[in-house]
């Protein structure tokens, strides 16, 4: 509470009654408005809610700026993000927003799927507020999927292969989930080895949902690409459970219109600052 310095104007006083009334009104006055009184800390102490410090979940995992190599041009991302080690589960899913679109059910640990661009950014959503709510997140970072550009670069974990693990896809069964070995249908997320960054599920399980509406790659250096500013199809990646290993490389995507959703896309999170 600001508190205002009034300045009584200097009266001549005529009588005894008069001075006294004078006083007894100024010294009421005073007391209300003494500056330090316990009183006006109390006031200013409420006016002041706790500051938000940042406290990511607990399954997210720092990933530094860094640049990767697309095909045969490098790709520059130059923010630290945060991702999630794991593929959002149907029972994470369904804590947040009631409800459980999912084919693959029985095991609430296996990935959220059946869910579309604008469900899985209802989640992010969902999630953000709970988090600046309960002071974890301030004003200024936000829970989203992730753009294009972070995603492969989190993937390819440093290497410039085809996967995470190599080039040789007859070394996938460790680390996917893919049409070779899934038996047609979802696992439990975290299953397979991570790649060397911690990250699970990268290749296969579910592809994953990004952030960008589609367009063809750059056929030059790029740094922060973001994609175009509106569109007609999201963009997926990562493999899945019902197509080969080789669908899996680290750069393969398809696209998607938004409002749909299928029963091998889910997403994870990411969490950054809202305003690049």
């Amino acid at each position: 509470m600001k508190v205002r310095n009034f300045n009584l104007p200097f009266f001549s006083i005529w009588t005894g009654a008069f001075l006294g009334l004078t006083l007894l009104v100024s010294q009421s006055g005073c007391g209300r408005n003494a500056p330090g009184t316990s009183g006006d800390s109390a006031n200013q102490t409420a006016a002041s809610p706790p500051q938000a410090h940042l406290i990511p979940l607990t399954n997210m995992v720092a990933i530094k700026a860094g640049t990767f190599l697309r095909i045969k041009y490098p790709v520059t991302v130059t923010r630290d993000f945060w991702i999630s080690k794991f593929e959002v589960t149907q029972a994470e899913f369904a804590a947040v927003l009631g409800r459980n679109p999912s084919h693959f059910t029985g095991d609430s640990n296996r990935p959220v799927e059946k869910v579309s661009f604008i469900d899985a950014s209802h989640y992010c959503s969902a999630v953000t507020q709970r988090e600046r709510e309960a002071r974890r997140l301030p004003q200024d970072y936000e829970y989203r999927l992730p753009y294009e550009a972070e995603w492969e670069y989190a993937c390819r974990a440093g290497s410039t292969n085809f996967f995470s693990f190599g080039d040789d896809a007859g070394m996938a069964d460790p680390f996917a989930w893919t049409a070779e070995n899934s038996d047609a249908m979802t696992h439990p997320v975290g299953l397979k080895r991570p790649n060397t960054w911690g990250l699970y599920d990268m290749h296969g399980n579910v592809w994953e949902w990004c952030l960008d509406w589609f367009e063809p790659y750059s056929p030059a250096a790029v740094t922060n690409p973001i994609g175009p500013a509106s569109g007609k199809f999201k963009v997926f990646k990562g493999g899945g459970w019902n197509q080969e290993i080789d669908y899996a490389r680290s750069a393969n995507r398809f696209m998607m219109s938004p409002s749909n959703g299928i029963y091998f896309v889910g997403f994870r999170l990411a969490l950054a600052p809202t305003k690049p």
